[in-house]
């Protein structure tokens, strides 16, 4: 069996939230109880709505925030247990690409130094040959060498989330966290950052992490796809399974959403009903029970589902999934 590269067990992770002035705070679970695996050179979707946790999820795998309770395992080791060099090592294998290409650039600072920057921080190159190493990144990510001088408001959208990327790369990462790495872009540069992502996990023989809203980005990218809802996972499996037959009525809306995905994955789901619950008191029972047009409250309202194994490789956290979603 495969060692995993990282490994999630029960991670929670919960925020204080005061409605109003002098109220007594209350607690927003952001991660509730989330599970996986990641092999070495899988590439894994998290997708789900705005508020889902996914974000947050992404934050705990980097070591950004702190478990409330659970562990993060990396290559073995849990990152409660990794300090000093073992910690600057653990950054240099683990880099994050941000949603916002520009946020996360420094204005002030050309992009060659930005590129430059992690290099120098964990002594991987010189200042002397330092500029050649950047040079050869921007080629990769799509960039020219006249771009090195330049500052992050010179650029489209497209060509900084490609020097995030040059950043993100130039420490030789083993795994790349990408939090919704394509969504303030325009569908053609879309395109060109996913078929770009895609051919350095090749070159680099990189495993990622990709975070998004849109399962039709995922669908071809990902070996495998986690659907969150609530700080939840509620289905995951082999992507080509997912889409073939979903086991899970909130994935089932998730593709419904989709152009032309009811054309031929669907055949007129119900809609959902109302909006997400607010995570600071989530429903009992099954979180989606408030939504979901299958919803049986004498069950649903009362007993949480747990996520498990409804055929090889696929799993799901629904009562009512043989029943649903028969082959």
């Amino acid at each position: 069996m495969t060692h995993p590269l990282l490994e999630t067990v029960d991670i929670r992770k919960s925020f204080p939230v005061r409605p109003r002035a002098f109220a007594r705070p209350l607690r927003l679970k952001a991660v509730n109880g989330v599970s996986f695996r990641l092999c070495e050179g899988e590439t894994l979707g998290l997708a789900g709505e705005s508020g889902s946790g996914k974000s947050t999820l992404g934050k705990l795998l980097l070591g950004l925030l702190r478990p409330d309770y659970g562990e993060v395992i990396y290559r073995g080791t849990p990152l409660h247990h990794v300090s000093g060099k073992d910690l600057l090592g653990f950054r240099k294998e683990v880099q994050m690409i941000f949603q916002d290409p520009f946020s996360s650039l420094n204005p002030r600072m050309r992009v060659g130094n930005a590129i430059a920057e992690p290099l120098l921080i964990h002594g991987l190159a010189d200042p002397s040959s330092c500029k050649e190493q950047v040079r050869d990144l921007l080629e990769k990510v799509g960039l020219s060498d006249d771009h090195y001088h330049r500052y992050p408001h010179e650029f489209s959208g497209g060509q900084r989330q490609r020097i995030g990327i040059a950043r993100a790369l130039a420490v030789s990462p083993r795994l790349l966290i990408a939090d919704e790495p394509v969504s303030a872009l325009d569908l053609s540069i879309q395109a060109q950052i996913i078929n770009l992502l895609q051919d350095l996990k090749k070159h680099y023989d990189l495993s990622l992490i990709i975070i998004a809203h849109d399962l039709s980005v995922l669908r071809h990218m990902c070996d495998r796809i986690a659907v969150m809802y609530l700080g939840r996972i509620v289905e995951t499996g082999e992507t080509d399974a997912l889409f073939g037959r979903f086991l899970h009525p909130y994935t089932e809306a998730l593709l419904a959403a989709i152009p032309g995905a009811g054309k031929t994955v669907l055949q007129a789901p119900p809609p959902l009903k109302g909006d997400m619950p607010n995570p600071i008191a989530p429903p009992p029972g099954c979180p989606f029970h408030t939504r979901c047009p299958y919803s049986r409250p004498q069950l649903c309202a009362v007993k949480m589902p747990v996520l498990e194994e409804k055929e090889p490789g696929h799993s799901a956290a629904c009562h009512f999934s043989s029943d649903l979603f028969r082959k």
